[in-house]
């Protein structure tokens, strides 16, 4: 449970986008959010999604003569095909409120989450420890996993990650089990980092939300962060169920 909190200082950066882009989406289609998303993030990280996209090359440190395998950017949907899976599932679930938080929380996600998480000294911290080279590596294993999570909440189908995981399956023993280790340490490390911007927005919210004055508005804004949090922990919890394969076929 999170512990009510007194009023902090002002939100971070990414804290502040998060409250405004839910404030000014609560009473938007879905299918509208999803749209206003892409356009954010073609704004803010065009910049960068060259960058990001580039072959890998970096080698697990345990395993420094060859690149390592890693989930490749064309293993995955791209963020532009994830908008449209989003845009067809709001039509598809038109009517049903039950997944507005989930569906919301999922169009906040995008090339800018990979950008921030990349930039982030303790998640570059955990990738220098397993491997070596430079950061395209980094950026290639946080983008597809947070497609995977995008994905995984669209669909409400949280074994998409344990699939993905298969491909190091015909690897030998101790380099299926170190690549999925190493994969799996940089995804979480940088998974961590973006759901304590979201905790951050439950915990400033929960005393509020919990105030018969709460409006309408400021519960939706609660609830599309508590989704993300939600779905961050279950998308960790699956990794961690998938990242030991030592006794697997």
């Amino acid at each position: 449970d999170i512990a009510p909190c007194s009023r902090p200082s002002a939100p971070s950066r990414a804290s502040r986008r998060t409250m405004s882009t839910a404030r000014a989406s609560v009473f938007t289609p879905t299918a509208r959010i999803a749209r206003a998303s892409r356009a954010h993030r073609a704004r803010v990280a065009k910049p960068f999604a060259a960058t990001a996209e580039a072959p890998a090359n970096a080698a697990l440190r345990q395993f420094p003569d060859a690149p390592a395998k890693i989930i490749e950017h064309d293993d995955v949907l791209g963020w532009a095909q994830l908008e449209s899976k989003l845009i067809a599932a709001c039509a598809t679930n038109a009517g049903d409120s039950s997944v507005n938080a989930r569906f919301q929380a999922a169009a906040l996600l995008g090339a800018t989450t990979t950008y921030d998480a990349v930039n982030e000294l303790s998640v570059v911290e955990v990738y220098t420890q397993v491997y070596e080279g430079d950061l395209t590596t980094c950026s290639t294993i946080i983008d597809v996993h947070l497609r995977i999570l995008c994905e995984s909440m669209i669909d409400g189908d949280w074994e998409r990650i344990g699939n993905c995981y298969k491909k190091f399956h015909d690897l030998p023993p101790q380099l299926k089990r170190q690549s999925l280790l190493a994969t799996s340490a940089v995804a979480e490390a940088a998974l961590l980092f973006t759901k304590e911007e979201y905790e951050y927005m439950v915990s400033f919210l929960q005393d509020m939300y919990e105030s018969p004055d709460a409006t309408e508005e400021l519960k939706a804004e609660y609830e599309v962060n508590l989704e993300m949090v939600t779905a961050i922990d279950r998308f960790i919890d699956e990794m961690q169920k998938n990242k030991d394969e030592r006794d697997r076929s």
